[in-house]
């Protein structure tokens, strides 16, 4: 028998959002949210069995290849298994006993909007890859894009993956069927504090009415969100904190106005007070992700006004997030084989 756990960091979009679609880049951070996938993995028919911690479910399945994939925990392990298997086509002739847990993600059953889905597949794709001997990190990132586009039938961009599996801040960008990663950090002088409304919104329904939408017109908003993004990317390889607070402010003005032209609320009454509280202080806001409700995040220029964006939020129903960048993305450890022990976590 051979035990491994994996565990992959949430996400935040700082910028590029919705443009990130059309080719242009989306500046993303991994944060200290983290989901664990625990695999155990032997010889046997193939079968599957995954129970999820936040979910309280246990499923049994004989073909991990025949099941309907759905959402949650057992949709993005599947999605997960059936890629890593095309990487390793030895975990076909494995049974795998998979243990998610996603908890971190949760309040009282509501998510964040952090990237769970996310965080759980390049957690998996992790663990079932270290399982056959494949550690290659470009590998795993890439096998764990391909497993979320497949959990989520081919809508969102893989940006938040790509965070999940590299860590730290990243560019990422896809365009003409080309995916380029680079490694970036928030300008000099910027603190970042997130925020969350209380509200808890799918991004998938959204992800799939803005598809239907711009299948047919392309919004005004969008093009200009394009340029923004590429603003947004430039300021922080030059290191601009002025000009990437400038871009942060103009986005969620355009992510309103997106959301007007499209009939998709993105920035709802509680965010609209997120970036209203902030910006009384001093602060630039933003939804973070496809909006709808969840989180939100904003750039202060110093510690003490930092501190004054979370007091203004928790007086208009904001709930601060103790959440920070974190610099790794997904790793794992593999266990002994004979007992099954594994240290991390």
């Amino acid at each position: 028998m051979r035990s491994i756990v994996a565990r992959a960091p949430g996400k935040l979009f700082l910028t590029g959002e919705y443009a990130v679609l059309c080719g242009a880049p989306a500046l993303v951070a991994a944060v200290d949210c983290h989901a664990e996938v625990r695999v155990q993995l032997e010889p046997g028919p193939g079968s599957l069995v995954v129970e999820s911690r936040a979910e309280r479910e246990r499923h049994a399945i004989e073909n991990p290849e025949a099941e309907e994939l759905i959402g949650g925990d057992l949709g993005a392990v599947l999605a997960s298994l059936r890629v890593a298997r095309a990487w390793a086509p030895a975990l076909a002739k494995m049974r795998a006993d998979v243990t998610v847990d996603s908890r971190a993600f949760l309040s009282d059953g509501k998510k964040f909007g952090l990237g769970r889905s996310a965080a759980t597949v390049a957690a998996a794709v992790t663990a079932f890859l270290a399982g056959a001997g494949h550690e290659e990190p470009d590998e795993v990132c890439e096998a764990a894009i391909a497993a979320h586009v497949l959990f989520q039938e081919g809508h969102g961009s893989g940006a938040d993956v790509a965070a999940a599996a590299r860590g730290g801040v990243i560019e990422f960008r896809r365009s003409a069927g080309q995916l380029t990663l680079v490694a970036r950090e928030l300008p000099p002088g910027l603190h970042l504090v997130v925020g969350w409304t209380g509200v808890a919104v799918p991004t998938d329904p959204i992800l799939k009415r803005f598809a239907a939408y711009a299948a047919t017109r392309e919004p005004a908003a969008l093009t200009v969100l394009c340029v923004v993004a590429e603003r947004a990317a430039k300021a922080a390889a030059d290191a601009d904190a002025s000009g990437f607070r400038a871009a942060v402010a103009e986005t969620a003005e355009l992510l309103a106005r997106l959301g007007d032209e499209t009939g998709i609320p993105i920035v709802t009454p509680p965010l609209a007070r997120l970036i209203a509280a902030a910006r009384r202080v001093g602060a630039v806001a933003k939804p973070s992700g496809a909006g709808g409700g969840d989180c939100g995040i904003a750039f202060a220029t110093s510690s003490e006004q930092a501190d004054a964006v979370r007091a203004a939020w928790r007086a208009d129903g904001i709930a601060p997030l103790p959440l920070a960048i974190t610099p790794e993305g997904a790793r794992h450890e593999v266990g002994d084989e004979e007992r099954g022990e594994v240290p991390l976590g």
